[in-house]
């Protein structure tokens, strides 16, 4: 039976992940980084961006809130090698994030640039997440 008590949980190793999570998206879509190929690949330019703070706020609760049920996959799988947080964190990335969005680029005739950019991140923020969630029990 899978338990849902979320008492045992390492809430600065959530935050942790999450945080890190939130960083990472930061300084990907950071305009020196991939944030202009980005925008340009989805027809944007910076000026229509508009404030950044409401995104960066709704960023950084849903990389916590992942964090806390990425988490409770582990204690399910009974993951608690770093190596493992790593594996589980990607076969959900491919699983869950990358699979169901693929279809998007057909129907809706979105960019394969933008699609791969925003794809690489979430990979690159699940293995982070997954090794703090692991190295920090």
């Amino acid at each position: 039976m899978v338990s849902f008590d979320v008492s045992s949980f390492n809430w600065i190793a959530i935050v942790a992940a999450g945080v890190s999570a939130w960083i990472i998206g930061g300084i990907w879509f950071s305009p020196p980084l991939f944030g202009r190929r980005w925008m340009a690949a989805l027809g944007l330019k910076p000026e229509q961006a508009g404030n950044p703070a409401p995104g960066f706020i709704a960023a950084l609760v849903n990389s916590i809130i992942g964090a806390t049920f990425l988490r409770l996959v582990f204690g399910a799988a009974n993951v608690t090698v770093v190596s493992d947080g790593i594996l589980v964190a990607l076969i959900i990335w491919f699983a869950f994030i990358l699979l169901p969005s693929a279809p998007s680029l057909l129907f809706t005739k979105g960019s394969p640039t933008a699609f791969a950019i925003v794809q690489a991140q979430h990979a690159i923020a699940m293995i982070a997440m997954g090794a703090i969630l692991t190295a920090i029990r």
